[in-house]
């Protein structure tokens, strides 16, 4: 008896989940590319190091930050999340792919924690406190 009211507990909240997954790693997207949206030359850096990885294409540069940025925001509010994450998915896997083959660990991490954050919820969905559940519950009214 006494070992099913923790389990109750984190069954009742257990939609409340993904709600941290989403502010670090919303948070971790938009710091991560901020430097190259607010600087022209911190964004020429990032295109020289894509070219050096054989990524031929700057536009490449621009379509994985502002991805990230926008996604970064998405995930913080919670959003098109399961667009956002699928974005997010592509975006990392050619970022370990293209720049991290052959990286330490430590180097690897934090496009893993991406990943890995992004396939959570991709499957998850964005949790109670976001507004996909806002707008489910607003389209749900309305057809009542």
């Amino acid at each position: 008896m006494l070992y099913n009211r923790p389990n109750l507990f984190f069954k009742r909240y257990s939609s409340w989940s993904p709600l941290f997954i989403r502010l670090v790693a919303g948070f971790h997207l938009i710091y991560g590319v901020l430097d190259n949206v607010l600087s022209r030359a911190r964004m020429t850096e990032f295109i020289q190091y894509l070219n050096t990885h054989g990524v031929p294409y700057s536009i490449a540069a621009y379509l994985s930050v502002y991805a990230q940025l926008i996604c970064g925001v998405c995930f913080i509010l919670g959003c098109f999340q399961r667009t956002s994450a699928f974005v997010m998915i592509l975006n990392f896997i050619f970022a370990l792919i293209i720049a991290h083959v052959g990286d330490r660990y430590d180097n690897l991490f934090p496009a893993l924690f991406m990943l890995a954050s992004s396939l959570s919820l991709f499957f998850s969905g964005a949790g109670k406190l976001s507004l996909d559940q806002y707008r489910i519950r607003r389209f749900r009214s309305k057809r009542k």
